[in-house]
């Protein structure tokens, strides 16, 4: 796979706690590594989460974010 570079991600989580936060961002990062990605400049990408995917776990949520990520890149 190509190298991806990200030169800013910012998620805006509401009640987790600093632990979910790094947890969440490692589970982000490892399943955006995992991916395949096709190649492209993409300056913006926004994902919106439905409530369900709000109220689950951890693992869930990021599932859930790294779903649409590479759902956008294709």
């Amino acid at each position: 796979m190509d190298d991806i570079s990200i030169d800013r991600m910012v998620l805006n989580v509401p009640d987790l706690t600093p632990s979910q936060g790094q947890e969440l961002a490692k589970r982000v990062g490892d399943g955006l590594a995992a991916g395949s990605p096709r190649c492209g400049h993409f300056p913006t990408l926004v994902v919106e989460l439905n409530e369900q995917a709000m109220c689950g776990d951890v693992p869930r949520l990021a599932n859930a974010i790294v779903s649409s990520l590479l759902g956008q890149l294709g």
